[in-house]
């Protein structure tokens, strides 16, 4: 393995043991690493671009297999409880953004896979697709983080009641809405 890629394992898995990502120190890591300061520093600026490639090479487990927006919630609950003391530890640091962003690119890139599967999508261009995503992906993400940096008691049931909206048919909706708006303009 890589020593960058060795340092964001050791990295994750102090931080899982309830380690504070203010309590880690490039000193600890490298120890842990048994790899030099200097090496370190070679391959990134500070501990957080450490975080950066960990959500880089992050993925949620079955993420490609989710077919609607409850899927999409649950799935993403059960990262967050299969990782929790590290992203719990995320949340409460500057690396916060860093996971909202890996959030949000996780909703967006599978709610427009989700968006492109229905039929009426082929109606509308592309870039209306992912103006849709767009829209959602950081609705949802937004919640998600906010939900998860905010509830001590986390379910499935209470992230679910933060969602205002019933998601089920959310995107067909704001798909026909579209196309809706295009045959007013066209006339």
């Amino acid at each position: 393995m890589k020593t960058e890629y060795r340092l964001a394992f050791v990295l994750k898995q102090l931080m899982s043991e309830n380690k504070s990502l203010d309590d880690i120190s490039v000193t600890l890591l490298t120890k842990k690493c048994h790899v030099n300061r200097q090496t370190f520093y070679y391959h990134f600026h500070d501990i957080y671009d450490l975080l950066t490639l960990v959500f880089l090479n992050e993925e949620i487990p079955h993420i490609k297999e989710v077919n609607n927006i409850d899927e999409l919630v649950e799935t993403i609950f059960a990262y967050y409880k299969n990782n929790a003391n590290f992203l719990d530890g995320v949340l409460q640091s500057a690396g916060k953004e860093l996971l909202s962003e890996f959030l949000f690119n996780n909703c967006f890139h599978t709610i427009l896979r989700i968006v492109n599967t229905y039929p009426e999508s082929k109606k509308i261009i592309p870039s209306d697709r992912k103006a849709i995503a767009r829209f959602y992906a950081s609705g949802y993400s937004n919640c998600i983080t906010f939900y998860l940096s905010n509830i001590k008691r986390k379910t499935i049931d209470g992230l679910k009641a933060q969602f205002l909206a019933n998601s089920k048919n959310l995107l067909q909706n704001s798909i026909e809405n579209i196309i809706n708006a295009r045959k007013i303009n066209a006339k």
